[in-house]
C-alpha cells in the first residue's frame, strides 16, 4: 500500500493505492467521513483489485479550499486523481456524497467508469424523483431556512481530539454505530486548530458549500446520461419511506443498466464500519457479472 498526495483540480488530495489486481476500484467515502471509513472493506476486494482509497476535498488528510464541494467539482478532482496513477477506468464505489461524487463522474466522464455502486444518491430532494412532499414555495423557504441556521450556527470546536472523540461516541453509542473502527476514523479526520484546539475534519465552510448545492441536485440529470452498470443500494430504512421507493425507482429507468438490491439489515451510511459483510458479498457479485 502506498499512501500519497495527489495534485488534481488545483488541490492536493490525499490516497490510499493497494495496487493488487488488474482492474481498479475507487472508493468515494459519506461527507464528513474520510479513507479510514473503508479498513474493514479491504480485506473482501483487495486480492483481486486495485484498491484507490481517497480523501475527497475537505475531509481527512486533502487540502480544505473555501470552495468548490459541489458533486461535479469533486468528480473532477476523482478524474484528475484517474489521470495522475494512469487508471483509465475503474470501477466506482461511493456512500451518500461519495455517491454522489461517483454518479457525477459516470456521467461526465463516461469513459472512465465501468460500473457504479450507489450507497445513497437514490433520490433527489424535490422534483419528480423527489422527496420533499410540500410545494416548490414551501421548499425555497425550508432550503432558506436550513441554510440560514447553519450559517448562524458557531462552528464546533473541542479542547481536543479526545474531547471530539468522546462527544462522537455520546451520540454514536446511542444508535450502535460506535466502534474500534469508527474511532479510528473520526482521530484520522480530527483538524487540529493552530491553537491546539480541534475542529472535526469536515470544516463548517466546506459543509456550508456542499449545502448550498446539494439542495438543488437533480439526479434524474445524470442517472439518464450513465451508461455502465449501477447497483444502487439503500439503507433499510428508505423502505419505509414511499416517496423515497418511488423516486428510487423512477431514477433506476433512468439508466442504461440500473438494478436495485435490497441488503437486509443495511444501515447507511455506517454500515461500512459495523457489519459490511453483507453489502461487500454483494459487491462482489455485482462485480463478477459486470467484469468481462
Amino acid at each position: 500500500m502506498q499512501e500519497k498526495r495527489v495534485k488534481t483540480n488545483q488541490i492536493e488530495l490525499q490516497i490510499r493505492d493497494y495496487e493488487n489486481g488488474r482492474e481498479g476500484i475507487i472508493f468515494l467515502h459519506f461527507s464528513g467521513a474520510n479513507l479510514l471509513m473503508w479498513q474493514r472493506t479491504i480485506p473482501f476486494f483487495l486480492d483481486i483489485y486495485r484498491l484507490v482509497l481517497v480523501d475527497l476535498r475537505g475531509h481527512g488528510k486533502s487540502d480544505k479550499p473555501q470552495t468548490g464541494y459541489d458533486m461535479d467539482e469533486m468528480a473532477r478532482d476523482v478524474s484528475g486523481v484517474m489521470e495522475q496513477l494512469k487508471l483509465d477506468r475503474a470501477h466506482i464505489i461511493g456512500s451518500s456524497m461519495g455517491a454522489e461524487v461517483g454518479l457525477s463522474l459516470a456521467a461526465n466522464f463516461p469513459e472512465m467508469v465501468r460500473s457504479l455502486v450507489c450507497d445513497g444518491a437514490l433520490s433527489s430532494e424535490y422534483g419528480p424523483y423527489g422527496t420533499w412532499a410540500g410545494s416548490k414555495d414551501e421548499f425555497k423557504e425550508h432550503v432558506a431556512g436550513s441554510l440560514d441556521q447553519m450559517h448562524n450556527s458557531p462552528e464546533k470546536i473541542y479542547p481536543s481530539v479526545d474531547g471530539l472523540i468522546e462527544k462522537s461516541r455520546e451520540s454514536l453509542e446511542e444508535i450502535g454505530w460506535w466502534n474500534e473502527y469508527v474511532e479510528a476514523m473520526e482521530r484520522y479526520g480530527a483538524n487540529v486548530l493552530e491553537d491546539g484546539k480541534v475542529t472535526r475534519g469536515f470544516r463548517k465552510f466546506a459543509r456550508e458549500d456542499y449545502y448550498k448545492h446539494y439542495f438543488q441536485y437533480r439526479l434524474e440529470d445524470y442517472y439518464k446520461k450513465v451508461q455502465c452498470p449501477i447497483l444502487m443500494v439503500p439503507g433499510e430504512d428508505v423502505y419505509e419511506n414511499k416517496r423515497e421507493i418511488a423516486a428510487m425507482e423512477g431514477l433506476r429507468k433512468l439508466a442504461a443498466q440500473a438494478q436495485i438490491l435490497r441488503v437486509e439489515g443495511w444501515e447507511h451510511p455506517y454500515g461500512w464500519l459495523i457489519n459490511p459483510d453483507p453489502m461487500c458479498q454483494a459487491i462482489l457479485k455485482f462485480l463478477s457479472r459486470v467484469t468481462p
